[in-house]
């Protein structure tokens, strides 16, 4: 899968606290660096990440 330029987004049901978007590199199965970073910044913030956090994106 090639990874290009384009939105992510982060989603819990459970917690809508941790629904947050942006952009960066996205494809595959990674998390973006700055999807990586905004869950480590929350983790600090709202503690343990909710059990239905769910990433998604979409390519520009």
């Amino acid at each position: 899968m090639s990874m290009k330029e384009g939105s992510w987004w982060l989603e819990s049901k459970l917690d809508p606290r941790w629904n947050c978007h942006g952009k960066g590199i996205v494809g595959g199965f990674a998390l973006p660096k700055a999807a990586e970073s905004k869950i480590e910044t929350m983790k600090m913030q709202y503690g343990k990440q909710p059990d239905d956090l769910e990433y998604e994106y979409l390519k520009d």
